[in-house]
């Protein structure tokens, strides 16, 4: 199945899952903030607030979860996440469905999806190589990011015409039956059960005060760690300021906005089916670095638009957020497979959920920061440049760092990113 050495038909089942969270997120995503704009009447300032409440989990929780999921059965941990997605969108359905919903309200479920998600991811990273063997990694982390791209492709257009046609609690209750749809058949998935015994038992705050020690002990996830947050920052605050940017200046409507983005997912797709290919010819050093350092400099034309005529303002934001997802899917790849096979599988979990305290804790800061730059005298536009200039410092930090220059790639790292050209 998939032509993988073990647990093919696991994995699939597993892929199959995750598409369909992928897709039910991917869609209240979306809609979230263009509900905020259009029926609640959101400014950009609340609007980035919503997007900080629903990326903030990381920066409460992310030491949290590592050890977490290191000592815990991960199937249980998976169906219980999927549930409680399932709880909090059915919340916001009734909630939309008897008028009581507003932006504080949907910042706090906003929020609770983004502690699921923090959850699940770590899971997912963790169980992986329990599921697939180890030349396998690059593989199915290219199928597992791929599968992610393919069902965001049609999900924020669908998002944009429900939003135009139906009432907005009719999204949440499509998100709710994927949800239903991908925990019945995460239940279907054999995991090994048995929790992790190679770690000892001790209070949860010296297994945070470990997970610390763990990633700054190593030098190479402690400096992908660092660009990581730097980019997550400014994509965060780029986005933040983006979306009402579109609207509210450059005049698209939510059906037309949500399209335009369903392109964008193919790109991703594009990305996780060369990876191994081009991972193979640039080196993991290069892919790792590049991928970042070339998101700035591509994005310039975004800030151009004003004035131009909505077909060649769709185009250049698709073209761009094209390249960009394309390049940021490969980064993805290439960074978990180091990951997975650099550090021990009885601390990948809380390597992995430190290393998202870093990074995906910079996304609320980052989104509170670009809507409040952009409400100064510079506006929109002037935050938007700010962003491009600062999503270099990422690529920098990889670019300059000694440690990636000698990153120690082994002929078996070599094997297993190259895998499934």
């Amino acid at each position: 199945m998939l032509f993988f050495e073990r647990n093919g038909r696991a994995f699939v089942r597993v892929l199959c899952s995750e598409t369909l969270n992928t897709a039910s997120t991917s869609v209240l995503a979306i809609a979230a903030p263009l509900v905020a704009i259009s029926a609640l009447g959101a400014t950009v300032f609340e609007v980035a607030m919503l997007a900080a409440a629903s990326s903030a989990a990381p920066l409460f929780f992310g030491l949290s979860v590592g050890p977490i999921v290191d000592r815990l059965d991960h199937k249980r941990l998976m169906i219980g996440c999927s549930l409680a997605r399932l709880l909090c969108v059915l919340i916001a359905s009734v909630l939309f469905v008897v008028g009581w919903m507003n932006i504080t309200v949907l910042a706090v479920i906003g929020f609770a999806l983004s502690a699921v998600k923090l959850l699940f991811d770590t899971v997912m990273i963790s169980a992986m190589p329990a599921v697939v063997a180890r030349s396998d990694l690059t593989k199915a982390n290219s199928w597992y990011e791929g599968a992610n791209s393919a069902a965001s492709t049609g999900a924020p257009a669908t998002a944009g015409w429900l939003l135009q046609l139906l009432p907005a609690a009719t999204v949440y209750i499509i998100g709710a039956c994927l949800y239903l749809l991908s925990t019945t058949l995460l239940k279907t998935v054999s995991l090994p059960t048995k929790p992790n015994t190679e770690i000892p038992k001790r209070s949860h705050w010296a297994d945070i005060a470990d997970s610390v020690r763990i990633l700054w002990d190593n030098r190479v996830q402690r400096v992908i760690a660092i660009a990581a947050g730097i980019f997550n920052f400014f994509h965060s605050a780029f986005f933040a300021v983006f979306a009402h940017y579109a609207i509210t200046q450059l005049k698209f409507d939510a059906a037309s906005y949500g399209t335009m983005l369903s392109f964008v997912g193919a790109a991703g797709l594009l990305a996780a089916l060369f990876a191994p290919r081009l991972v193979s010819k640039v080196g993991p050093r290069g892919t790792l670095v590049w991928s970042l350092l070339s998101i700035g400099p591509l994005g310039v034309p975004l800030i151009l638009l004003e004035g131009a005529s909505l077909p060649y303002q769709a185009t250049i934001i698709v073209l761009c957020f094209a390249v960009w997802d394309f390049m940021i899917v490969l980064h993805l790849i290439v960074e978990q497979t180091i990951r997975q096979v650099t550090v021990d599988s009885s601390q990948l979990g809380r390597v992995s959920s430190t290393t998202r305290f870093v990074s995906w804790g910079a996304d609320p800061i980052g989104a509170l920061s670009g809507g409040l730059l952009a409400s100064t005298a510079i506006g929109s536009r002037g935050a938007l440049a700010v962003c491009l200039v600062g999503f270099l410092g990422s690529g920098a930090t990889l670019l300059f760092s000694r440690t990636i220059a000698a990153l120690p790639v082994s002929q078996a790292m070599n094997d297993t990113l190259a895998a499934g050209r």
